[in-house]
This record gives structure tokens, sequence and C-alpha cells, in this order.
């Protein structure tokens, strides 16, 4: 075997059934950040290392170790643990795609084409110009408003007065023929939630629909949180250290949209829950050991929630309005949940080195919630439908958050 070191480094390659791929990297990279570079997992491969004076090449633990103290070796060798070709999905090589009109791009979205028949992908980077990625949301909030709400229906719409809901309220407005009216909603009481009303009245003005400002003091009054009561978002944080204040946000949300449908005579609520917001949810539900939770249909009580925005990526739903968006971005507060970190880090790498899997994975999730929805039942001593029976401990421990936010 001829081996050869290049600028004082061994040659790195991986190696697998389709031949080897070398490597690029410098003396005081880590073998690890060689992998990362290249966009090789390093839970796949297997490192040997061939000697420069010769002789069996030898397994080695290194991922730590930096390409320049590889003094006494000439080629370092990846081994790959399957015989499938690790490089075949690379976004190294693709073919980009010009907006239309030309220059008018605010976003761009990768697209791979796969022909099974012949092994091959094909890359694509298509450049979006707003009124492109209008066009996208609004054919999927179609799909999913026509397979899924009845004709002729009244449908509450939370909005935050992001990217998210304002995208949500277009492609909503866009819909034709089928007689649906819109009832956007937004709430108070967090800071976030707050700085976002002027921009959800200025949008809804654009359509033509009143925005229901739902005050501060009526959205703790869905938990039975009397008016005039301490910040809700502190004592939260004290009662549940460690965990974010968005989960409880999201619970809010849908108490107080619901409450506005039953007001209204209408079952269907929704939010702007995007692609990679239900992926994160149902991955780690799956990963708990539930089952996914239903959509872009879910039924809670007489309530139907609604994600019209299920197969939307979030890129190219800033793409359509990048000022709101920007600003929404600006607002928002940090969230030092591990757990939410995690899964949200997972969906973004898969969607990023795998184009067009996360759709496909968020489809088939799809049919499996709805084949077999989740059931919720209604818990007399929290107010609300639950999925599961809540531990005494929690339920003590919540009830006590809400009795100290009373006081």
């Amino acid at each position: 075997m001829q081996t050869t070191r290049e600028n004082d480094v061994p040659r790195v390659y991986v190696v697998n059934a389709h031949g080897r791929q070398a490597l690029s990297g410098d003396r005081d990279d880590r073998l690890i950040d060689v992998l990362n570079k290249n966009n090789v997992p390093w839970s796949a491969i297997s490192v040997y290392v061939q000697r420069a004076s010769g002789g069996d090449l030898e397994l080695t633990s290194s991922l730590d170790r930096k390409l320049g103290d590889f003094d006494d070796a000439s080629e370092i060798l990846l081994y790959f643990n399957r015989n499938v070709n690790p490089f075949i999905f690379s976004l190294n090589d693709f073919v980009s795609i010009n907006s239309s009109p030309e220059d008018a791009g605010s976003t761009e979205y990768f697209y791979q084409r796969l022909d099974n028949e012949n092994g091959r992908t094909e890359s694509f980077l298509k450049k979006l110009s707003s009124q492109e990625c209008k066009t996208v949301i609004a054919e999927r909030v179609s799909d999913t408003i026509l397979a899924h709400v009845e004709p002729g229906s009244d449908l509450v719409v939370g909005v935050s007065g992001g990217g998210d809901s304002n995208a949500l309220l277009y492609g909503l407005s866009q819909l034709s023929g089928h007689g649906l009216r819109v009832h956007p909603v937004i709430l108070k009481g967090i800071p976030d939630w707050d700085a976002g009303v002027p921009r959800a009245m200025e949008l809804c003005e654009k359509y033509g629909l009143p925005l229901k400002v739902v005050e501060a003091d009526e959205v703790k009054s869905v938990l039975g949180i009397e008016s005039g009561s301490t910040d809700l978002i502190d004592q939260f944080e004290r009662e549940f250290e460690g965990d974010d204040f968005e989960f409880m946000g999201t619970l809010l949300i849908r108490l107080a949209l619901s409450k506005v449908a039953r007001e209204i005579g209408t079952p269907y609520i929704c939010t702007g829950v995007n692609l990679e917001d239900i992926v994160c949810e149902n991955l780690f539900r799956v990963s708990s050991g539930m089952k996914p939770a239903g959509f872009p249909l879910r039924a809670i009580g007489d309530i139907k929630l609604v994600y019209p925005l299920w197969l939307c990526p979030k890129r190219i739903i800033d793409g359509c309005f990048p000022k709101f968006s920007l600003e929404n971005y600006d607002a928002r507060y940090p969230c030092f949940s591990l757990g939410r970190n995690l899964y949200y880090s997972v969906v973004y790498s898969m969607q990023s080195q795998f184009p067009g899997f996360i759709e496909q994975f968020a489809r088939g999730m799809s049919k499996a919630s709805l084949a077999d929805p989740v059931e919720y039942t209604f818990n007399e001593q929290l107010g609300f439908h639950v999925e599961r029976s809540v531990p005494f401990p929690l339920l003590r421990k919540f009830q006590k958050m809400l009795a100290s936010s009373a006081s």
C-alpha cells in the first residue's frame, strides 16, 4: 500500500464499499473537527492508522487528537460501519435556481431529487422571492383547510405578530370558495406577546379582519387566576425551575383561543405551528414512549385544533414578511430548557443535511397520528383537558403556582 503525508500531516480518508473519499484538515484540527467539517458522523466510523514505517493497520481511539500530533502516521483511514455511501446526500454540489423575478430573493431553501433507480441525487438551492414564499404558504394552508375544516365554518386564529402567524393569515386570506370566516385573536400578558400587538393590528387591518385582543387579566382567568395578580412568568420559573415558560404559554394560548371559539360557537381554532415545530413535538413524544399527537387536526374535548402550517418550513414562512419576522426575533427571550434545545437541534440538523426528509417524516407521523388519535380527558382539578393522569405531586406543584400567582 502506498502511503503519503500532505503538508506534514497524514492524509485522511473515509473508506467504504464505494471506495475512498479524501477529507480536508489542518495541523491544528482534531480528528473530530475534520469529521464535522466534512459532515461525517463520528458514530458511523472506526479509526485505523497506517504507520509511516508500514505494518498492519491499527485501530485507535483518537477523535480528540490533532492531525499535527499524528507524526508517526502516514494515513488515517476512517472505515464506515455500513456499506452505504455517506456522501450521496452531500450538498457540496448543487444547482442554484433564481427567484422570479430574479434578484428579488428574500430567502432560499434546499431541495433534492432522488433517483432511486440509479442511486443518485441532485441538489438544488431555490432562491425565493417574497411572493413565491406566499404562494407556497397559500397552497399548503389551502390544502389543510379544505381537508380538515367544514365549509362555511368560523375559525379562531391565534396570532402573535411574528412571521408564522402573519404568513398563516395571508394563506387563509387567499382561500376562496370555502366560506371560511376568520377571527384573529392575540393574547397579552407576556412581554413578547405584548410587543406583537401593533404588528398584528397592522396586518389584520390590511386584510380587513377585526383583531380581538385578549388582555392579560382575561388570559389569567382561563386558569382561575384573579386579576391584578403577580407576574405569571416569574412564578412559573420559581416553581418549575429549569423548565421553559413556552410550555405554559402554549397551554394558555390553547385555553384562551378555546374560550373565544365557544363564545363564537365554533369548534375550530388554529395556531401558526410550523413544520419544524410539529416534528420537534412529535420526535420528543415518540422518544418518550408516547404516540404522535394528532396533526394537522387535533381534537381536544369539544375543540378541534388545526395546524395549517404543518408542512411549511420556517425559512419559507419568514420569506413572506421579512420585516415582521425580524421584529419578532428581536423581541424573543432565551430558552434554557435542555430538552427543547435538544429536539430542535436534532430537527434542524436533519433538515439541513438531508433536504426533504423532515417533510417525509412529518407526513408519515401525521398518518399515524390521525389513524390512532390521542384521547384527552377533562381534569376536574385542573379545569382543562389532559392526555394522561397527572401525578399528585405535579398537580400540587401546579396548583401552588396558581395560588402564589393569585396572592
